[in-house]
Order: C-alpha cells, then structure tokens, then sequence
C-alpha cells in the first residue's frame, strides 16, 4: 500500500502539485453528481483522446458513475500522462487529487489480485495427429486408426507457498472419426500431484507421469511417491510408485496384473564431463503372478521382478547428439532393450524456423522392460527397427512435427496373431499448439 502511495504521489509531484491540500474521505460507492466538476474534466479528456471512455470505452451516458468507477477512468488518464498536454495534465492532477484514495485503495486491491493470480500457472498444448499404419499393406494392429486424432494437454501449477506446488494434468482424446474418449485421455484431471522440499531433499508424491533416462526402462504414469537430492553435476533419485496406465488386459506393457504390485528403485544422473552424461537406472517390484486376458485365456506372469536402465550421451559437436541405451529385466527370455539415437540440432518454440532432425535405432524385446514410454504406439514391445524424424517450429510455440517408422514386429515369434518380423510402416506428422 506504501508503494502506491509513494507511486501516486511521486506522479502528481512530477506534475508540479506537490503541495495539495487533501480533501476529506469519500464513500467510494456513493454516486458522483452529475453537477460534479469531474464529469466536465473527463469529458475533455475524451474528447482529446487522452482516455478512452469507461472499461467499456463509453462514458455510460446520463447514469452517473460512482466514485471507484471515476478512479478508474483518473487511472486510465494517469498512465497516460505522458503523452497529454500541460492543460489537460492539470486536469489529470486534479482529478488524482479527487479521486486519490480510492486510486490508492485500487492499488492495494489489484495487488492482492494479482499475488492470487501469480499463484497459478497453466500451461499445455492442442495437437492434430494424423497417422499411416500399415504392416502388410493393410491397417496396423498396433493401434489401429486411434492415432489419428485431436489432442489437448492441459496443465496447471498452484503455488501453496515458498517451498510447495500443487499440480494437475489433465489429457483429451478423440479422434477425427468418431468422439471417443478412455482411459487416462477423458478431459478429466488424471493425474494430482505435490512438489516441494524438505530441507536438501526434493519431494512429489501423487499420481503423474514418471520418467526415467531415456524412459526405455520406464515411460508410463503411476501414483506413489519420489525423493531427490540434486548436486552440481549429478542428482540422485528414490522412488516407489504404483502403475495406473494399464492396457485392455490390466497390464503396464510388459507387467502382468501391474495393477497388483508397486515399482521401486534409484536412478542417479551425472555430468562425467561438460559434453558427457551417465544414466543408472536400477529398480525392481513384487512378482504380479499370472492373469486373465480380457478373452478369458490365461495371461502368465513375466517373470519380471528386477530390471535397470544404462544411459549415456555425448555431444560429439556443436550441433550433433548421440545417446546410447541398454536396459534388461531378470526375465527368462527376450529380457533386454537397446536404443540409439542420433540428434543434429534443436528446435526451439521461441524461434521460429529452428528444426532438429533425429535418427533412432531401436530394439524393444518382449520383455526387455518393465513398461517404456511407447510414444503413441509408434514404439511397441518385441520389435526391432528404425525411426527418422524432424520437428520444425512453425512459429512461436507452434510445432510440426513428422517421422518415419520401419520396423519389425513379433521378432520373437510368440504371438500367434501375427506373423514373426512383421514389417510395419508408420507415417506420423502433427502439429501442436503451445500455451
């Protein structure tokens, strides 16, 4: 309040009245008199463009104004001073001083607004995605014609204090054809969560989406909780979550019966050099034991109960990335999963025109993992194959983005609906919308 006083007062000293001679209090809802001065004063303020009007940019005819809705016309004037000429500034201190408490006590009041509105941020982005999948020159039975679709990311971050945030996430889905909504894609908030510190040590705790290295090991949402403690170079990470995005059979990818057991584990991610990183991931989760496919047959447990990630980048040149990754499981067969990947550049949404282009090389066995991020579908489980892709900032936050996918599917042979090395071929391009 102190500041806007000095503010206001320091305004109409620069004007050559600091010596004015307040008037008594007014009610600041009582009406002002048609007959009052004021009225005559904005009027010319109008009239010389200095204000435009009410918050409506009229004056609201014969109604009169009552004395808040008049400061906010004086308050209008005043931020635009500057451009006025001596006579009207005179019209504007004198009006400042007419209206100066309730100028004041706006000032305190859009300053609590505002430390409100500080308090939350919302953020998120609109995508239309439009697939071509096909193994075998007919409809791929990976998803279908699902990814062919309008999307909506929305988020939002509540400041609780110094130290916490709340979070919330929610995720729209449907598709181009046909309003189909599932899952953790029905517009609903999905996904809560806290986070915040306790002393060193980073905390969150509820239900989103975690991510690990190059989210091969696991890519997927869950609800539990993580600790972090963060160094110059390197971070160290603890988690126990349970999985919540399951498939048609109640399973997170390569976990039978997910919904039965909970993940824990470390991960620790260091700078070894300015142009080197290391990822190690190492986890584990209760056996889930077998389970009912939704057609009735028997959905046996995987076996997987121990798993970890390896990661490593290096930014070989200015423009150029490459990260290796190797994860395994202790299951018995099929237990392990390699990606490549090459980045050349890097788009930025605040600079239209900027571009990356990436190559990836990729293989993904049946149970290599315990759950991967599978990006829309376009990386599934027991395949092998390459993606190349490019993201281009269209403009200011807005993204397009297009890859080419050829791959192999069933490279172990064991599903019996498809035929062993299936050959798949994706054509994905979007476009999304940030804000």
């Amino acid at each position: 309040m102190k500041k806007k006083t000095l503010a206001i007062l320091s305004l109409i000293v620069a004007m050559g009245f600091g010596e004015t001679v307040w008037a008594a209090p007014a009610n600041p809802f009582d009406d002002v008199p048609k007959t009052h001065w004021s009225y005559t004063a904005v009027e010319k303020l109008v009239h010389d463009g200095v204000v435009a009007g009410y918050d409506d940019n009229t004056f609201k005819g014969d109604r009169p104004l009552s004395r808040y809705e008049m400061a906010v016309i004086v308050g209008k004037a005043i931020s635009k001073s500057d451009k006025a000429d001596a006579e009207n500034k005179a019209l504007i201190q004198k009006l400042s001083q007419e209206y100066y408490r309730e100028l004041d006590n706006m000032g305190v009041q859009l300053a609590e607004v505002k430390e409100k509105v500080d308090k939350v941020t919302l953020s998120g982005f609109m995508r239309a995605k439009y697939d071509s999948d096909t193994v075998g020159g007919k409809t791929s039975p990976v998803n279908g014609n699902g990814n062919k679709h309008f999307y909506m990311d929305f988020e939002g971050t509540m400041k609780a204090n110094e130290n916490w945030d709340v979070h919330f996430q929610s995720e729209t889905n449907e598709t181009y054809s046909t309003n189909r909504s599932w899952g953790e894609n029905d517009g609903t908030f999905q996904r809560i969560w806290a986070t915040g510190s306790v002393g060193a040590v980073d905390v969150t705790f509820g239900k989103k989406w975690w991510g690990y290295g190059s989210n091969v090991a696991w890519g997927h949402s869950g609800s539990g909780i993580q600790f972090d403690y963060a160094a110059p170079q390197y971070k160290v990470s603890v988690f126990n979550f349970k999985p919540t995005q399951l498939d048609g059979d109640g399973n997170a990818i390569n976990l039978t019966n997910a919904g039965n057991t909970s993940l824990y584990g470390m991960n620790i991610n260091a700078d070894l050099s300015k142009v080197v990183n290391a990822n190690l991931l190492v986890g584990g989760n209760k056996a889930t034991g077998d389970g009912t496919k939704s057609d009735g047959s028997l959905n046996p447990d995987t076996g997987i109960t121990h798993w970890g990630e390896v990661d490593l980048s290096a930014k070989l040149m200015k423009n150029v990335k490459v990260t290796g990754t190797y994860a395994r499981t202790n299951a018995d067969n099929y237990n392990s999963s390699q990606e490549f990947r090459m980045d050349y550049k890097g788009m930025d949404l605040k600079q239209p025109g900027s571009f990356d282009v990436y190559l990836r090389l990729l293989k993904f066995q049946k149970f290599g993992d315990p759950s991967h991020d599978d990006e829309w579908s376009s990386l599934p489980s027991d395949m092998k194959g390459w993606v190349l892709g490019v993201d281009y900032a269209l403009g200011k936050d807005i993204q397009w983005a297009t890859l080419y996918g050829n791959q192999k599917l069933n490279i172990s042979g064991t599903d019996s609906k498809l035929a062993k090395d299936s050959s798949r071929k994706l054509i994905r391009t979007q476009v999304d919308i940030h804000f």
